[in-house]
């Protein structure tokens, strides 16, 4: 596995609008992007390896140093009316399939990645006021190999000769700042595409408590999702999806 590298990730970027940061071992990506002050247009920080982990929900990351990707995408604008968080993921799909030329690619509203129906990565949004500004964070992992893993976790290994770490995160990158500087209004379709549970029957849960049950029809422009009662149909915005056959 090669090592994260500066100038394979900046590649073919601008590099007077990206500061980049690459540590071998840290707390959180996220958490350095919060202490970190830019004076360019993007903040991104790689690691080898995250101690402090964070999934959504305050839940812990598994972060262990193995050639995995843990990076933070940070800058100053608040994409009020974006989902970032489905973007990101819609992104990171495009890319895996692209590269992998496979369809086992997936996601899960609202945040989660899949490799036949297993979790390989997740994608954690947060905000800082700094001033008058808003600084929005981006941080995704995603599992290339795991050594130890619960039932519902997979990894990339089976791609480890075709994906490459450093091409990863630049396409990211690539495709993140593309979004963010001319907003692609077609974002939506490439979520339903990937979404692994459209037109099925979802479980909506709010802590340990099913709050309802239905068919998943979809996503709106501000990330929610539509949940089909028989004839009703019901918006939720927050919540977690849960679905038979999926880790």
């Amino acid at each position: 596995m090669k090592e994260l590298n500066k100038k394979a990730i900046l590649k073919d970027l601008k590099e007077n609008d990206i500061d980049i940061r690459i540590f071998s071992s840290i707390d959180s990506t996220n958490n350095e992007c919060k202490r970190q002050c830019f004076d360019k247009k993007y903040l991104l920080i790689t690691a080898e390896e995250q101690t402090k982990g964070r999934g959504r929900s305050g839940k812990n990351w598994i972060s262990q140093k193995l050639g995995n990707v843990y990076m933070s995408f940070a800058f100053n604008n608040n994409l009020k009316n974006s989902p970032i968080s489905l973007i990101t993921g819609a992104i990171v799909h495009s890319i895996l399939t692209k590269i992998t030329k496979s369809k086992g690619f997936g996601l899960k509203w609202p945040n989660d990645i899949l490799l036949k129906n297993k979790k390989i990565g997740g994608i954690l949004v947060e905000n800082e006021i700094q001033g008058n500004k808003i600084k929005t964070i981006i941080g995704i992992g995603i599992n290339f190999n795991l050594e130890e893993k619960e039932s519902w976790w997979g990894d990339l290994s089976e791609f480890s000769k075709i994906i490459e770490r450093n091409n990863l995160i630049n396409g990211i990158t690539k495709n993140l700042i593309d979004y963010i500087e001319n907003e692609n209004l077609h974002w939506i379709d490439s979520w339903h595409y990937a979404c692994s549970h459209l037109n099925k029957k979802v479980k909506v849960n709010s802590g340990s408590k099913t709050i309802c049950e239905g068919i998943f029809i979809g996503i709106n422009d501000d990330g929610s999702m539509n949940i089909k009662l028989d004839d009703k149909i019901k918006n939720f915005k927050f919540g977690e999806v849960s679905i038979k056959g999926i880790y």
